[in-house]
């Protein structure tokens, strides 16, 4: 505990006390922050090369989005614990005070805790979308690109769909005037529902993730630097499906431990520091990966594709009466890519 006394000018003495939750919080919303300043960098790289809305794009976006909903977050947190408001972020009903304006406090802090969660899950899946494209570009293949971009934009739109519905009748029903058993109960449930959705997000991804090797397992890569580049963004997704994995075990340990992470009395001091561990393994440290380490390589098949795109779509108004223009310009892009691995 850190406790600063400062003068005023009537000599009446003001106390601001940092607790190891607000040091922590406070470290993380400068990480969070640095988090923001190189994906607003890599936003506007890929808008020079392709001004376009697409899946990298997006998910330069959400990450954006997370790291602005984390900090505020983070803010919120650390002033409602200067101003002594004991909020709460636990399922026990032992945790939770009486009253209605206790409840809303506990209620708001499950909120701009939870909701972050949510939005991280919609940017693995858009990750998985941004490998999906990656795997396209890197293999000679005769099938649309274009057709499978929409089933990948529809299944997107159909899960955050779902996704974020049931988020908000969660939300509505635990912020709802009710009693503390009810708070309790909707409290739980989120709880639960945002360690099955981690968990169930990661198998359909895995699923996915087989299917598609086994469709294109006889297509060759175009040249060994596709193979390459693809393994590296197929490693930094690897590790967020492992940092999803971790965060929901560490919220099924919480609800079946009934652990509080925000105002732990029995461990004051340890609790901090493992949530902020957590923070920053399950979600710090993947963006950080995802930006740097991989963010190249899809720098890098954005362009090609974009080049390929540009080249098909000369051909097709130069050739299109000679038939030698396939759908959407793919076979175009297929022998193009051919002719230089055989060059």
């Amino acid at each position: 505990m850190l406790d600063k006394r400062i003068l005023g000018n009537d000599d009446t003495v003001v106390t601001l006390k940092l607790s190891f939750l607000n040091v922590s919080m406070i470290i993380a919303t400068v990480l969070y922050l640095f988090c923001f300043l190189i994906a607003k960098r890599k936003l506007a790289s890929i808008h020079r090369i392709n001004p376009s809305l697409c899946f990298k794009k997006l998910l330069i976006l959400s990450i954006l989005l997370v790291c602005v909903i984390r900090i505020m977050s983070f803010v919120g947190v650390t002033a409602m614990d200067i101003a002594n408001v004991r909020a709460h972020y636990s399922p026990s009903p032992s945790t939770l005070a009486q009253g209605r304006t206790q409840r809303f406090y506990d209620a708001s802090m499950t909120i701009l805790f939870d909701l972050p969660n949510t939005i991280v899950v919609s940017t693995y899946l858009l990750l998985f979308f941004v490998w999906c494209e990656c795997f396209l570009q890197s293999r000679l293949h005769t099938e649309s690109a274009i057709k499978w971009k929409k089933r990948w934009l529809m299944g997107y739109a159909i899960f955050n769909l779902c996704l974020y519905s049931t988020q908000t009748i969660l939300y509505v029903l635990i912020v709802w005037p009710g009693t503390k058993s009810s708070s309790t109960i909707v409290t739980s449930i989120i709880y639960a529902a945002m360690t099955g959705i981690n968990f169930i997000t990661v198998l359909l991804v895995c699923g996915l993730y087989s299917y598609l090797n086994l469709r294109f397992a006889g297509f060759p890569f175009r040249s060994r630097q596709t193979a390459k580049s693809l393994k590296k963004v197929s490693l930094v997704f690897a590790l967020w499906s492992t940092s999803r994995i971790l965060w929901a075990f560490a919220m099924l340990t919480v609800f079946i431990w009934d652990i509080e992470l925000l105002q732990d009395s029995d461990s004051p001091i340890w609790t901090p520091i493992v949530l902020f561990l957590l923070l920053f393994v399950c979600e710090i440290l993947p963006i950080l990966a995802m930006l740097d380490y991989s963010y190249i390589n899809i720098i890098d098949f954005e362009i090609g594709s974009h080049q390929n795109n540009g080249y098909a779509n000369l051909m097709d108004e130069g050739e299109e009466e000679d038939g030698l223009v396939g759908e959407n310009g793919d076979d175009i892009q297929w022998s193009t890519s051919l002719l230089d691995n055989e060059i």
